[in-house]
């Protein structure tokens, strides 16, 4: 892949890197800070990418310890921010700020594989390769993050 290429692919990509390095974080400074720096570490290290066919897969892995560094330097989890995730576009015009809502209450090993699953289209054994964890595990945590996305919608809609 040449550098013209990767400059394509990687302009594609930036709006689902973007999403997901902010759900992941919580900041849109530190989401951006994240994008740029695994693009940037992407680049760099591109002679490693040893089949075109999963640079997408690849890359995501890159931004995801990027954004594992950011949260390590900050020393703490990304607290929810209510307004900050109205403002992430939602996909249709209805108004899901419930679900943006309930997903940032969701603890962090649980929110980043329904972003991955539902958001962004990977496949659970996709989302075991990038996260490093057994198949069994991913699908263990989507299950999980559904019945605890399932019970706080449920709170939101009768309170």
């Amino acid at each position: 892949m040449d550098r013209q290429e990767f400059a394509a692919r990687t302009q594609a990509l930036r709006q689902r890197l973007y999403r997901t390095a902010y759900l992941y974080l919580g900041r849109e400074a530190d989401a951006l800070e994240a994008v740029d720096e695994a693009v940037y570490q992407a680049l760099r290290s591109l002679g490693q990418l040893r089949q075109e066919a999963y640079f997408e897969t690849w890359l995501t892995r890159i931004l995801i310890n990027e954004c594992k560094e950011i949260l390590r330097q900050r020393g703490r989890q990304a607290p929810y921010d209510q307004a900050a995730a109205e403002a992430i576009p939602a996909p249709a015009e209805e108004d899901h700020s419930d679900l943006y809502a309930a997903l940032g209450v969701l603890e962090e090993k649980y929110r980043l594989p329904v972003v991955m699953y539902y958001w962004e289209g990977f496949k659970t054994r996709e989302i075991a390769s990038l996260l490093r964890l057994p198949e069994g595990t991913v699908k263990s945590r989507l299950r999980t993050a559904r019945i605890q996305l399932r019970d706080t919608l449920k709170g939101a809609c009768f309170a």
